[in-house]
């Protein structure tokens, strides 16, 4: 074209800044149709039996906990209560954890109208309080209706706010393997025994649980792990997988998206199929705006057809209410009728009472203040600092190739380098190229190449996640490395590159990233753990692959190239030298991440949520990676987790006889010091 730019870089094989979304998108899709084409095949009623005790089996390990599903001891502590009329509350305090306790209001039927013992509801609340209208109001109708109710705050909420916000609390378990859905199930299981344990309960009819938003998803988990509970009413909780979170862009909750939950096949239709096939009353809000009502039709497909298949369809049903995402005194009516169809005896011709009149009790009324113990914060900070170092490579190695996921078939296809004519020219003395290597159609990963004329001269490979232009604009302090216009006196050829989710390839919002919740960061994190193949895992996956290629390009001895980054983009590089497995020239990390540790401890962590590698504390950690690499390591202004420089500790932090520290941010003052070492690399 005779009007183009004489200079034009590769055209991407797609838009870039939909790559990471399109590639995480893509695999959960794939992992969530597997598990429907197995559930395809089941015929018989045994055959859905069994495929529901697998789910049940396969949720149980992802908690891994093994206080969560029965306690043979636990404390109560009681805090008051007070008589309404036509009903009382008594407040508690349940130990649902060892050190964890959660506040309790039990909701008791005036005994004049109804004689105990009483059948039990539990009540789980979403991610609200239990001093809503949504959260009183439907323990009033239970008890109305003869109900014993129990509700409690969840983490997160009300009195259990501290150390338990899930989006940034709960996402500390994924480095030490934690899942931080175990804290919802804890509280919503003990009450369960709480409840069972009373003289004024009826334990033969089991118990009921039924509850709104996350709510409803601790009621369907509660029911995956404990027999008892026996009519089930979730409601406003979800939509198929598919279209939420995956499509949608939603940056869903941690504690739903635990790791490997598709590739388990755990999506939401499996989970309501493994729930033994008790009654089940699905609700929904018509005019709930994100959970829609009109696409439940997806979701409820393959459960209404697991039922019918074991003949219990009569057991399923679904009620769409008036209403917007919130559990009404409607939906308490229905889940009351519902509870009494599937009892025995003359309770199930009773008719549904609706109290004269709905109390909202002050906040002060149900307080039990709950003492600070364990939580998600003080549980991910107690295994980060308790872990064992590592201290073997070949450990070190085997641990994290473990975390992602195909690596030795991915090293071994290796990546194809694209470039576009013109796109390679001389500058001065250097040759400048920009060009893609390229996995497929739909992954790329964007470099920029400055190299001396002379072919002797050794490599500096960058990953920087502020993006691969950040250290080359306007004679940057990569162009001096290089030696452009002579700035050095053994030039170094430079290739800096935009890791996945970096630079050109750094993600588009979504509409729900407007909310206070939302966020590229948190969905590609959560979601991508929720694959198996997280994106810190891609990174790694992907530099060690260019560190392949420069090397085979290049014809150069790894002991010639020398892996280097800045920020997380640091890290990786510690981690893929760790990985490569051959000895290279040298390691440089600028104001790296100093410790995924950091990220558990922190009490307001300032780095994004793609960051929280899933079980790297498991396998290694930054400072042992670059130990453990071997080659000699450059470390200039470590960061701890609220990104702060670690000052005096980042010499014993990063100590080791290769390992050289210094401790300032890199600037114009450490920008000597720095090319002065790479200078001394063969």
């Amino acid at each position: 074209m005779p009007d183009a730019p004489l200079y034009q870089p590769p055209v991407p094989g797609g838009d870039l800044r939909t790559m990471l979304r399109r590639h995480i998108v893509a695999t959960a899709l794939r992992q969530l149709d597997a598990a429907a084409d197995a559930r395809r095949r089941l015929r018989s009623a045994a055959d859905w039996r069994t495929h529901a005790a697998g789910v049940r089996r396969r949720f149980a390990a992802a908690l891994e906990h093994p206080d969560l599903v029965r306690r043979e001891t636990w404390r109560v502590r009681r805090q008051g209560g007070r008589d309404c009329g036509e009903f009382s509350f008594e407040n508690l305090l349940v130990e649902s954890l060892p050190g964890a306790w959660m506040n309790v209001t039990v909701w008791k039927p005036d005994p004049r109208r109804w004689a105990p013992p009483w059948p039990a509801v539990v009540t789980p609340v979403g991610h609200n309080c239990k001093r809503t209208p949504n959260e009183q109001y439907p323990p009033q109708v239970f008890v109305a209706n003869g109900y014993l109710a129990v509700s409690f705050d969840p983490p997160g909420f009300g009195e259990k706010a501290k150390g338990n916000n899930h989006f940034d609390d709960g996402v500390r378990g994924y480095m030490v393997g934690q899942n931080p859905l175990v804290f919802f199930l804890a509280d919503a299981l003990r009450a369960v025994d709480y409840v069972l344990s009373r003289r004024d309960v009826d334990p033969h009819p089991g118990v009921a649980m039924t509850g709104v938003s996350g709510g409803g998803f601790s009621t369907v988990g509660c029911a995956l792990l404990d027999p008892r509970l026996t009519v089930l009413g979730p409601s406003c909780f979800g939509l198929p997988d598919e279209l939420h979170p995956v499509r949608n862009g939603y940056a869903g909750c941690p504690e739903t998206q635990w790791w490997r939950r598709f590739a388990d096949g755990l999506g939401l239709s499996e989970l309501l199929i493994g729930t033994r096939f008790r009654p089940l009353l699905l609700m929904a809000g018509r005019h709930d705006t994100v959970l829609t009502a009109r696409h439940l039709g997806a979701l409820v497909e393959p459960v209404r057809r697991a039922y019918a298949a074991v003949g219990e369809a009569e057991k399923f049903r679904v009620l769409v209410d008036d209403c917007g995402h919130e559990y009404t005194p409607n939906q308490a009516g229905e889940f009351v009728a519902w509870m009494r169809r599937w009892a025995k005896g003359r309770s199930r011709t009773e008719p549904v009472r609706m109290p004269r009149r709905l109390r909202l009790l002050d906040e002060a009324d149900l307080r039990g203040d709950p003492p600070f113990g364990l939580c998600m914060a003080t549980a991910a900070a107690r295994a980060a600092r308790t872990r064992q170092p590592v201290t073997s490579a070949t450990q070190a190695r085997r641990a994290l190739t473990a975390l992602i996921p195909d690596f030795t078939q991915h090293r071994r296809t290796g990546l194809s380098a694209v470039s576009a004519a013109g796109a390679r020219m001389r500058l001065w003395t250097h040759q400048f190229q920009e060009f893609s290597l390229r996995d497929g159609a739909d992954w790329e990963i964007p470099i920029t190449m400055l190299r001396p004329e002379s072919t002797r001269a050794g490599a500096l490979v960058f990953f920087d996640d502020r993006g691969r232009w950040t250290g080359l604009h306007q004679l940057g302090w990569l162009n001096r490395v290089a030696g452009f216009f002579g700035t050095a006196q053994r030039p170094r050829g430079v290739l800096a590159v935009d890791l996945p989710g970096w630079g050109d390839t750094r993600p588009l919002p979504s509409p729900y990233d407007v909310v206070g919740w939302g966020g590229v960061d948190r969905w590609a994190g959560y979601l991508s753990a929720a694959t198996g193949e997280s994106v810190m895992a891609l990174r790694v996956r992907d530099a060690v692959r260019v560190l392949d290629q420069v090397r085979r390009d290049w014809n150069l001895p790894a002991t010639r190239i020398v892996v280097g980054g800045f920020g997380l983009g640091a890290d990786v590089a510690a981690l893929a030298a760790l990985l490569h497995g051959s000895r290279l020239g040298g390691l440089l990390m600028l104001e790296p991440l100093a410790r995924f540790a950091d990220l558990a401890t922190e009490p307001k962590a300032a780095w994004p949520h793609d960051a929280y590698f899933p079980n790297i504390l498991k396998a290694v950690d930054v400072p042992e990676a670059v130990r453990l690499q071997g080659a000699p390591a450059l470390v200039v202004g470590p960061r701890d987790g609220g990104k702060r420089l670690l000052g005096r500790r980042a010499v014993t932090t990063f100590a080791g006889s290769r390992v050289r520290v210094l401790s300032g941010a890199f600037s114009d003052a450490t920008e000597g010091p720095v090319r002065d070492w790479l200078q001394r690399l063969p």
